[in-house]
């Protein structure tokens, strides 16, 4: 691996590429007064619960495809949850 690889880029910019993965139109249904908190939450849980993942979405350049699948269907999950649990639709 080159050095380039292994360049980490911010939090935000971690969250941002993992956010993604959600469907917009799920986000957009977050008050938005709660969003930032919703999302920022689901994202250090996802560092939490998930550290390996989360490690590798913070190298800079594209999710490999095999992560990327696992990261989508985790944050995929976590945001079902939290929305049946809020009954949003």
């Amino acid at each position: 691996m080159n050095a380039v690889s292994l360049s980490l880029i911010s939090d935000k910019e971690t969250a941002t590429k993992i956010l993604a993965l959600v469907p917009q139109e799920w986000i957009k249904r977050i008050p938005f007064f709660v969003r930032k908190h919703a999302t920022t939450r689901t994202i250090k849980r996802i560092s939490i619960e998930h550290p390996e993942l989360y490690a590798i979405a913070k190298r800079s350049g594209e999710i490999p495809e095999k992560e990327r699948e696992e990261l989508r269907q985790i944050i995929t999950d976590i945001f079902k949850e939290k929305m049946n649990k809020h009954k949003i639709k």
